[in-house]
């Protein structure tokens, strides 16, 4: 009995055991180290939601400022002119700042697109915004053509650039194709609420303080303006992304893949174009109404006004047609054909003294459909080139080729002006406002080649 075994089926049973594996599924195989525990990641707020349109409501702050600032610069451009720099100064000089610091606000886009990506979205929102706010402080003390370039030009239109560009950027991470047209319209109306503040308060300041006091008084407009947007600004799963990039940054290479559609290439080059001619009646019309028409600084300045309050509900209704109609390509294609239209309708009005009615009207109008290219050059981007990847690199092309527009734009309407008017010819303004038409023309075509090449000829939303 003693040397007998159990039958097997008596024995217990052990419980089985769970399969080996070398490392586990969450370890680095490589190395056999066992990294920190994968935590769930955080939830990220919804598109179109209450916290993407209080990005909208503090984004119209930033274009309130970066924009509105910038379509001031006619007032200017005629102060300077008339009161401030020596008589005689070149108006082409002088309108170097303005497109200058026009130019900056959009030709950053290329670099502060990669740093948004990359995950440096506050380094650039917060530095543009005290570099910003300190040129404008320091424009008070500048005297000579040279130096406004430099700070009011140079140093505020960086500023201007690094806060906008990444800010529009991070709006665009808000928002889906179906409501991102009437975000930016909203955003934009921004710019003319900024530019009647920013003229009013030179208009009543500048002529009765000075030029100094009135920059400080903009200044402290600015710093107040833009403390909303700093609390309130960041880029949506911007921690996710940051992280996902940094693990693969040997692969993150930019090259010219990046910018391969060619509806996206046309689309640019279109941009380029219709921007170059679009801010030449912003700039000059107040010139032209006081050298030629010889109105009242008062009643010039009131032109430009009457332009950005026509320019207010210029920017809605574009943005609500291509949201719920057409889409933003379909949508600018007329905006920037009308806006050459204006200024032929500009040309033909002469320069006698009984125009100024009629330049009133033309100025109204030419205000209401250029907004449509001044609120939709980002939808644009959406319908030439919709992927996600890169956003803010392919945005930031876009904003470059409006940059380099705007750089060259006004001081090529200011050097034809200077040509005719150096010369003793009449119409002096001819030259440019044939400039300012044409490009805008040629944009206008460009950019419905563009469409053709996204969705061709057939009648479709683009």
């Amino acid at each position: 009995m003693l040397g007998l075994r159990r039958p097997d089926s008596l024995q217990p049973i052990p419980p089985p055991l769970p399969p080996k594996e070398p490392f586990p599924a969450w370890s680095d195989s490589s190395t056999g180290s066992l990294p920190a525990p994968v935590t769930a990641p955080a939830e990220v707020d919804p598109l179109n939601g209450r916290t993407a349109w209080l990005h909208c409501i503090a984004g119209a702050l930033i274009v309130f400022n970066c924009w509105g600032f910038a379509n001031a610069f006619g007032l200017f451009q005629a102060y300077y002119q008339a009161y401030y720099l020596p008589k005689g100064t070149n108006p082409s000089s002088i309108s170097w700042i303005g497109s200058t610091q026009l130019a900056l606000v959009f030709g950053l886009g290329v670099p502060v697109g990669r740093l948004v990506d990359k995950g440096y979205f506050r380094c650039v929102f917060y530095g543009g915004s005290i570099i910003m706010i300190l040129g404008i402080f320091c424009t008070a003390r500048c005297m000579t053509v040279w130096s406004l370039w430099l700070v009011q030009g140079l140093v505020t239109g960086l500023g201007m650039g690094m806060v906008f560009c990444s800010g529009i950027v991070a709006l665009m991470t808000w928002f889906d194709e179906r409501k991102l047209g009437s975000a930016m319209g909203a955003c934009a109306a921004g710019s003319c609420i900024g530019g009647i503040v920013f003229i009013e308060i030179a208009k009543r300041f500048l002529l009765s303080r000075g030029f100094p006091t009135t920059m400080r008084i903009l200044g402290a407009v600015a710093l107040a303006t833009m403390i909303p947007s700093n609390l309130v600004f960041r880029v949506r799963g911007q921690q996710h992304r940051t992280k996902t990039t940094k693990s693969h940054n040997t692969r993150d290479r930019f090259t010219l893949r990046t910018f391969a559609s060619r509806a996206y290439l046309l689309a640019a080059a279109g941009m380029f174009f219709a921007f170059l001619g679009v801010y030449f009646g912003f700039v000059y019309m107040v010139s032209f109404a006081v050298t030629e028409l010889h109105l009242s600084a008062n009643a010039s300045s009131n032109l430009l006004i009457y332009m950005l309050a026509a320019n207010l509900p210029g920017r809605f209704l574009p943005a609500l047609i291509s949201d719920r109609c057409i889409g933003p390509l379909n949508t600018i294609i007329p905006s920037v054909f009308l806006s050459a239209a204006c200024i032929g309708l500009w040309i033909g009005i002469g320069e006698g003294g009984n125009v100024r009615g009629a330049l009133t009207v033309i100025a109204c109008f030419y205000g209401f459909v250029s907004a449509g290219v001044q609120v939709l050059y980002a939808p644009t981007k959406e319908a030439t080139q919709p992927a996600l990847d890169r956003m803010g690199v392919k945005a930031g092309g876009i904003f470059t080729c409006i940059g380099l527009a705007c750089l060259i734009g006004t001081p090529i309407g200011g050097v034809l002006v200077s040509y005719r008017a150096d010369r003793g010819l009449s119409y002096p303004y001819i030259g440019a406002q044939v400039f300012a038409a044409c490009s805008l023309l040629l944009g206008g075509c460009l950019l419905l080649a563009s469409r053709v090449a996204r969705v061709g000829w057939s009648a479709r939303r683009a």
